[in-house]
């Protein structure tokens, strides 16, 4: 896993973005952020339009990998370009 990284459901229509939090915890600890969102239409190979932001959860880096594999193990693939525009 990248310091950003994209995975989408095979339906197309959820996606995850993993990325790395810009700011560290108190103790130092660094975290990853993992953002869920869908789109009816169903996502594009390349930004889509009409995405539809649901949650944003802070993970510790091991966490966040371990969500990474077993997703990828189950019905969730590597977009190897991102997905919607972020700021």
């Amino acid at each position: 896993m990248q310091h950003e990284s994209w995975l989408v459901k095979k339906d197309r229509v959820w996606a995850m973005r993993f990325f790395q939090d810009k700011h560290s915890d108190e103790d130092g600890t660094t975290y990853m952020r993992v953002h869920y969102a869908s789109c009816r239409l169903g996502f594009l190979h390349g930004i889509t339009p009409h995405v539809e932001l649901h949650e944003s959860e802070k993970l510790t880096y091991e966490k966040a990998r371990d969500l990474w594999r077993s997703s990828v193990e189950t019905e969730w693939e590597v977009s190897e370009k991102p997905l919607w525009k972020t700021l």
